[in-house]
């Protein structure tokens, strides 16, 4: 007996133009009419560039909304793998060069943005592969019934609002561990990077001290006092002076020095070489064997990971 309630099944598309068309608005759901437009351009073999506002504005917001799940996770995670990719070449960049790395700063800050700018000119066509892909993948079985056909396209197609926000929110606490960790790494290193800068300071001002010295020992003989050298000592931003005793150049830091250097010396003490050459030992660094050490003071209160190599033990 005919079941007089139940629905009949919808009858197919007349022809593979019309199907097609359903098939895409089926795939595509909300906002079907601004697609369309661009797919049936596609079909027809023009070209694939365009643009799109969302893609360029909400790059990986746009691509998740869309359930393009590979493309929304590269747009999250592009940045960060640019970061390691910029941290690694300019590194090796500034290693070979001795100098700062403008090329390859340059080349890698085109190469991160260039995404947010290719996907909104391609994300039409990008679309249209995505939709054309759930198409082709239908089940036989299903792909021949109409009803089930577009049931499981509006399925695997359409938008997905709840996914996006949930990967969007896991992200969110990804990059929050992520932030994390990298200001745990950072902001200790930057400090130590800002005190050696510091102490780079002190030992410029010494470079002039060291100098008067050698002058000094050349025309007397013998290791000077700061009086002996006259004029003031030297002071700078982070050095309270750079004083001579007996030949030895001690830079005391202070000022606006970080807190961990407040009030700590550094001695440079002299040396004679058995030619009559002047030789320094900056620090807890010793000087050379056969060499005559003056008599001043020596070592350093600074910590060895503050000092440049030629003044560490």
């Amino acid at each position: 007996m005919e079941n007089p309630y139940a629905q009949s099944a919808a009858a197919p598309p007349s022809s593979p133009e019309a199907q097609r068309l359903a098939d895409y608005e089926s795939a595509i759901g909300p906002n079907s009419g601004y697609y369309l437009k661009y797919f049936e351009q596609f079909d027809a073999g023009e070209s694939r560039a365009s643009w799109n506002w969302p893609a360029f504005f909400v790059s990986s917001w746009w691509c998740l909304y869309r359930k393009m799940w590979l493309w929304g996770i590269l747009t999250l995670l592009w940045p960060w793998i640019m970061f390691f990719v910029f941290s690694i070449v300019v590194g090796i960049a500034a290693a070979a060069t001795k100098s700062a790395p403008i090329a390859a700063i340059v080349i890698c800050s085109l190469i991160l943005i260039a995404p947010y700018f290719l996907l909104p000119i391609y994300a039409n066509a990008f679309y249209w592969r995505h939709i054309n892909r759930l198409i082709e993948s239908l089940p036989k079985s299903i792909a021949t019934v109409p009803d089930k056909r577009l049931a499981r396209l509006e399925r695997n197609g359409g938008t997905g609002v709840g996914p996006m926000i949930a990967v969007m929110v896991g992200g969110g606490f990804f990059f929050i561990f992520i932030f994390g960790i990298i200001a745990a790494v950072s902001i200790p290193a930057y400090q130590d990077y800002t005190i050696r800068s510091q102490i780079t300071e002190g030992l410029n001002l010494a470079s002039m001290a060291k100098a008067e010295v050698a002058e000094y020992y050349a025309e007397k003989k013998a290791w000077p006092e700061q009086e002996d050298l006259g004029g003031e000592p030297r002071s700078g931003k982070y050095v309270t002076e750079v004083i001579v005793k007996s030949g030895s150049v001690v830079i005391t830091y202070g000022n606006a020095v970080n807190s961990q250097l407040t009030g700590q010396r550094l001695a440079i003490l002299p040396g004679v070489t058995s030619s009559g050459d002047i030789v320094w030992a900056c620090g807890n660094h010793a000087l050379p064997d056969g060499v005559e050490s003056g008599t001043g003071p020596y070592g350093s209160d600074v910590l060895n990971k503050y000092l440049p190599k030629d003044c560490r033990e």
